[in-house]
């Protein structure tokens, strides 16, 4: 494989996990949210559920 794709794959998946972060930032209780989000994934809880968890769908 070329080097050029996997670089410009890393910096894709940069931008999209920045845009992600800055989004619960800026939003009302974001820090909040993203620690919830955070420790709901370390604590293995599934990506289906987090929503529901933290709060996230209202």
């Amino acid at each position: 494989m070329n080097k050029d794709l996997y670089k410009g794959a890393l910096i894709m998946a940069g931008l999209v996990v920045a845009l992600v972060v800055g989004s619960f930032a800026l939003s009302d209780n974001g820090l909040q949210k993203a620690g919830c989000v955070g420790r709901a994934i370390a604590s293995g809880i599934s990506v289906g559920n987090i929503a529901a968890v933290c709060g996230l769908g209202r």
